[in-house]
């Protein structure tokens, strides 16, 4: 080999071992967050997989108009992970919790090192915090959240974690694996239920862990007895109100999952539930001013097109199965930026919710 292809074939090595080694994050400038001292309730949405197109065709199908988020502070998220390729609900989710950027599959934890979230931040400021996903609470999202795991794939660490957590509320989608663990988060002061009735019924100020079936969009047309997520964040919001405020997450699971089938109906239908829910806590919202409400996603899943109309709303429309690179829209009410940049990273979003949880 000529002497000009080693030295060109040996940089072209250079910079792939250098982009390994320092990971693909990207900088951005740092927006200043502005934020009156009356807030001090924050609640967090999240579509898993929901890029801009989803939004857009669930709109479209749905012959839906402007959204009530959609007039608020919106931009552009990078969710990039220190792994080499696209990122995975673990790193993002830790990202979005914490506000570190770390390698795929780690949950709360960059390396050996374990990370603080918010909802530790928030407790130790004497703030309720609740999680609701209508995945499984060992999900990657939620478990960031409440846990600290080497890798997303430690289940058993993750609700080990998660009942010693102190998190107020967990509301997840039904699992087995929580079944042999209810003494001990009974012993931790959670009360725990597995059927949508009697968590709504109850009237207690014990910690609440709820294992409830069938939490699918109820706009799913290929579902039955699905349970109605906005009722599920109704009854959140009155137990976690209270004079010192409280951080809430809310992940909509399902469009990750749907997209990764190419299921454009059934991901669609999961946000149409995401607007809703929004809708629900923008109710709870107006008339008070002491609540913040984030709207994001993890990442974007399908390399979801835009439709021309409804009847170009068909499966054809994804261009993958698999997460993507593109970015996500962040959308935020209550709360205002300066010096903001084009997008910013997925780790700002953990510092808006710092800034108001400590309230500087």
């Amino acid at each position: 080999m000529k002497t000009k292809y080693k030295i060109f074939y040996m940089f072209i090595l250079l910079c792939f071992v250098t982009f390994a080694i320092t990971g693909c994050t990207k900088e951005y400038p740092f927006p200043v967050i502005n934020t009156s001292t009356d807030v001090k309730n924050v609640i967090l949405i999240v579509g898993d997989g929901m890029g801009y197109n989803h939004i857009e065709n669930a709109k479209t199908y749905y012959d839906m108009g402007t959204l009530a988020f959609e007039k608020d502070y919106v931009i552009g998220v990078d969710t990039s992970s220190k792994s080499l390729f696209t990122t995975d609900s673990a790193a993002a989710a830790t990202a979005l919790a914490t506000g570190y950027n770390v390698k795929n599959g780690k949950i709360g934890m960059d390396g050996n090192k374990t990370l603080t979230n918010i909802m530790e931040i928030a407790k130790d400021n004497n703030k309720k915090t609740g999680i609701i996903t209508t995945d499984n609470l060992y999900g990657a999202t939620p478990a960031a959240f409440s846990s600290h795991a080497k890798d997303r794939d430690y289940t058993n660490n993750i609700i080990v974690d998660q009942y010693q957590s102190n998190v107020d509320l967990m509301i997840g989608e039904k699992s087995s694996k929580y079944q042999e663990y209810y003494q001990n988060f009974t012993s931790n002061g959670y009360s725990i239920y597995e059927d949508y009735n009697s968590l709504v019924s109850s009237n207690t100020n014990n910690k609440i862990l709820a294992n409830i079936s069938n939490l699918r969009s109820i706009y799913n047309p290929n579902i039955t007895g699905q349970v109605n997520l906005v009722d599920i964040v109704s009854f959140a919001l009155d137990y976690l109100d209270n004079e010192n405020g409280f951080v809430l997450m809310i992940e909509c699971g399902h469009i990750d999952k749907c997209s990764h089938s190419k299921d454009i109906v059934g991901a669609l239908s999961e946000v149409h539930t995401l607007i809703d829910v929004a809708n629900k806590c923008y109710d709870f919202a107006q008339n008070r001013d002491d609540t913040a409400i984030i709207i994001t996603a993890d990442h974007e899943t399908g390399g979801l097109k835009k439709a021309n109309d409804k009847n170009d709303i068909k499966n054809s429309l994804y261009s993958k199965s698999s997460h993507t690179s593109s970015d996500v829209p962040l959308y935020v009410y209550n709360c205002s930026f300066t010096n903001v940049g084009e997008k910013v990273k997925n780790t700002f979003i953990f510092y808006i919710m710092k800034h108001i949880v400590t309230n500087i």
